[in-house]
């Protein structure tokens, strides 16, 4: 058993960590990922070889390691959606491509996505850091307002812990093992605290 970190897998089959939306159903931070790396893309277009590639050997790859079965599994769900068409590309000599392209549709549910802070301590460790990258490439200046309202929600959520610990309650088993989550949860919420003041845009 290690205490290494390691990223989180999207494989085929399973889908875990899902991202909600402001309206529509939920969708995986992987999701979210694909649209920023199309929107990325200097033509508009981007095959599904380098779109897996970037997961593979990008900084994406240090958050979610996305099997090429899910990828294009979401690929096909967000085209079926309306935020990316695809087109099949010929080419001479070599198999067929897809290349994908954001839609306007697209583009909004992304700086949707991006704009809005998580809303828990465990969150921080997938969903913000792929909200933190893509608004780092897309717009430096999201980053800086996704940053600041982050840190506005861990100080609210500190506080709420901090008052929770800090409220009597009946003296039993129950009641100290809810105290020692509420301790963990606390301890949590502060080191992401701190990690988020580490971060170039809490200076700007």
């Amino acid at each position: 058993m290690t205490d290494e970190w390691q990223p989180h897998t999207e494989t085929e089959g399973v889908e875990t960590s899902p991202a909600p939306s402001r309206k529509g159903p939920e969708r995986a931070a992987a999701e979210y990922a694909l649209l920023g790396l199309i929107a990325q893309t200097g033509s508009g277009e981007i095959h599904g070889y380098d779109l897996s590639r970037s997961f593979a050997e990008g900084a994406l790859g240090r958050i979610i390691r996305l099997e090429s079965g899910m990828l294009y599994h979401y690929l096909k769900k967000l085209a079926r959606d309306g935020y990316i068409t695809s087109r099949i590309e010929r080419q001479s000599g070599r198999p067929d491509r897809q290349v994908h392209t954001l839609t306007a549709d697209g583009d909004a549910l992304l700086r949707m996505w991006i704009a809005a802070p998580v809303r828990s301590t465990r969150e921080i460790r997938l969903e913000f850091l792929v909200k933190l990258y893509l608004a780092q490439t897309v717009d430096p200046r999201h980053a800086v307002t996704l940053v600041t309202e982050q840190r506005s929600v861990m100080r609210t959520r500190a506080a709420r812990l901090t008052e929770q610990l800090a409220t009597p309650q009946p003296a039993d088993a129950d009641t100290s093992f809810g105290e020692s989550v509420l301790r963990l949860r606390l301890t949590q919420t502060r080191a992401a605290l701190d990690w988020l003041d580490t971060l170039p845009e809490s200076r700007n």
